[in-house]
């Protein structure tokens, strides 16, 4: 049953609704005792196993750009709350790349974890005044796991579904193979493209493997730009 606000969850008090999903609701609530607010995501009964994953990832990571979880009840996760919008472009070059190198620098300490985020797109990437914050490691592969976790994993959705939204997935996340960081890379260039483009490099509900090629050419295009622009950005913060 959804929460409304002024009920209690453990001792956090609840403002409002945030959002809601097939996997459970988001909601505001506040912390009485330190007196801050937080985001609370209370799963569905049949998602407990993806929520204590992502707790599990978020906790082994402390990075200014990835959301920090707090803490954990029966059937929720307790998160930093963060006051922004989804990314969204098309963005100046010189932003766009100031937030690339945030989600890269992000990425590549999830990665050096471990942890493939495997959902990463702009509606998981919040603009906040002091930069962005990648969320929702709902999906993510933790290095280490047996045969048997990536199985139980796989048996959170229905038979033949593939995790993660299709317009944003490597070829052989469409295609249901196992993925690692590389697969990550992929999505992030696809967030990059819209970033720059203000559309996406692919749409509908096909795999991306069966649409790559088409998004190369104006990836090709930006590819000059981009580099003149990292040369300058590095040298710019040399000493």
């Amino acid at each position: 049953m959804p929460l409304s606000a002024g009920d209690k969850l453990g001792p956090y008090q609840i403002r409002s609704l945030i959002g809601a999903g097939g996997m459970g609701e988001v909601y505001r609530a506040h912390d009485p005792r330190l007196g801050r607010d937080v985001a609370i995501k209370v799963s569905a009964q049949q998602f407990s196993d993806r929520f204590e994953r992502e707790a599990r990832a978020i906790a082994a990571l402390n990075h200014p750009h990835i959301c920090q979880v707090y803490d954990t009840g029966p059937n929720y996760l307790v998160m930093e709350f963060i006051e922004g919008a989804p990314l969204a472009g098309p963005l100046p070059l010189d932003l766009a790349l100031r937030y690339a190198v945030q989600i890269a620098d992000a990425l590549s300490v999830a990665h050096a974890k471990g942890i493939t985020h495997r959902d990463l797109k702009p509606a998981n990437i919040l603009v906040t005044a002091a930069g962005l914050k990648l969320l929702d490691f709902g999906l993510a592969s933790l290095s280490g796991r047996s045969a048997a976790d990536e199985t139980a994993v796989m048996g959170l959705t229905n038979a033949g579904t593939v995790l993660g939204t299709p317009a944003y997935m490597s070829p052989e996340q469409a295609e249901g193979k196992p993925v690692d960081a590389r697969s990550d890379i992929f999505s992030f260039g696809l967030v990059l493209y819209e970033m720059l483009t203000g559309r996406r490099a692919f749409t509908g509900d096909s795999a991306a493997a069966a649409r790559a090629k088409p998004v190369m050419r104006p990836l090709i295009h930006h590819q000059r730009r981009l580099r003149m622009a990292l040369r300058h950005t590095v040298s710019a913060n040399r000493p």
